[in-house]
């Protein structure tokens, strides 16, 4: 066989567009859909590797996640470069300490940007100055009350506090804009700055506009803000239409509480 040559320097990398590494959950049916929906909106790839997780979901089984994180990492384009990796549990970020988790990550990726949905929610509502939420979870009280320990940590207040009692990403995948609805007109609004919608594999990410729309509050949910702190912590100015608040204003001022607060 002929060799003809190119004239292409195959030693020198190619450009690529930015790529965003996704640790999800082997249970998880929608984050990858959410990201790649994000994704094509900002130009950016998305590159998916798994983790196990075994069920039901408590905070015993959330925990064994970090025993996986290193072979999820090293099946993670090995032999490519990535602009930013997100580990995709919210609850299993905060059971197993978002430190934890990055230096897992960090240990076998060095130089790449590193965060997680509990760690980006958080700074996504810190970007909008919201001190005081609607803090909403599909899990069971247990995983929901050490989730939202991460947010009283950085001291993010609570209007209230609301959980669905779901132990299973099949379960969490299922409530729609019907169920998320009857459980913000049982929650105190009154007093909140914006509505924080936990879970990656929950399908909340199309309940952002109508939920903005009808409580004039900015939503954040964990896919969502998870993609936000990933493109900043690549360098971007995240921009983009169809995505809430968090994407559509550049910055907000710190949120005057309404009246009773």
């Amino acid at each position: 066989m002929k060799h003809h040559k190119t004239g292409i320097d195959f030693n020198q990398p190619a450009q690529h567009r930015p790529r965003l590494g996704l640790i999800a959950l082997a249970s998880d049916v929608l984050v990858e859909r959410d990201f790649w929906r994000m994704g094509l909106a900002a130009g950016i790839d998305i590159v998916t590797t798994r983790i196990a997780q075994s069920m039901p979901l408590t905070p015993a089984t959330l925990a064994r996640l970090e025993d996986g994180i290193p072979d999820a990492v090293r099946l993670l384009l090995p032999d490519a470069p990535l602009d930013a990796i997100v580990f995709a549990c919210t609850s299993g970020s905060a059971i197993i300490g978002p430190q934890k988790v990055a230096e897992q990550i960090a240990a076998l990726r060095p130089g790449v940007a590193i965060t997680n949905p509990a760690t980006a929610a958080v700074e996504a509502l810190k970007h909008l100055g919201c001190r005081r939420i609607v803090f909403i979870a599909p899990y069971t009280e247990d995983v929901a009350e050490i989730t939202s320990g991460v947010f009283a940590e950085a001291g993010i207040g609570f209007s209230d506090r609301l959980c669905f009692g779901l132990t299973s990403d099949v379960q969490i995948a299922t409530p729609g804009l019907a169920h998320y609805r009857r459980a913000i007109a049982q929650a105190d609004i009154a007093t909140a700055d914006a509505i924080f919608l936990s879970c990656t594999t929950a399908a909340t990410l199309d309940l952002i506009a109508p939920l903005e729309a009808e409580t004039g509050l900015p939503v954040i949910t964990s896919n969502q803000a998870a993609f936000w702190h990933a493109l900043r912590c690549m360098g971007h100015t995240p921009s983009m239409a169809g995505f809430g608040t968090l994407f559509s204003q550049p910055r907000h001022r710190p949120a005057a509480h309404r009246a009773g607060s």
